[in-house]
């Protein structure tokens, strides 16, 4: 990725990896957001509970992210959730507002 375009996230995740099985659970979470007086220590007020959710690979942690997004009709300032732990807590990924997976800088 160029220099140029280079994400805040980082390197995408690879695709021949994103359908791996495994034991994953990904944060789905939301804030307020401050553009419309939103408080941002708080759930976007409507919105389910902030929680982890189990998995069985990114592809399927990029389809829950984007669930729960639609479901709360959150906006990309709403959105803080994404992280992905592997079963001994690591996070091995991040899923971006758009449902994009990351590798974290820590891989």
């Amino acid at each position: 990725m160029s220099e140029q375009f280079k994400s805040p996230y980082g390197e995408p995740f690879p695709e021949d990896k994103m359908q791996e099985r495994g034991l994953f659970r990904v944060r789905l979470a939301s804030v307020g957001n401050p553009d419309f007086g939103q408080d941002p220590r708080a759930c976007k007020y409507g919105a389910e509970a902030n929680r982890w959710q189990k998995v069985g690979s990114i592809a399927e942690a990029s389809a829950a992210c984007r669930k729960f997004i639609a479901d709360n009709e959150l906006g990309g300032g709403n959105w803080s959730g994404g992280d992905v732990q592997d079963e001994a807590g690591k996070v091995v990924a991040r899923i971006s507002y758009n449902g994009r997976a990351w590798l974290t800088s820590d891989i």
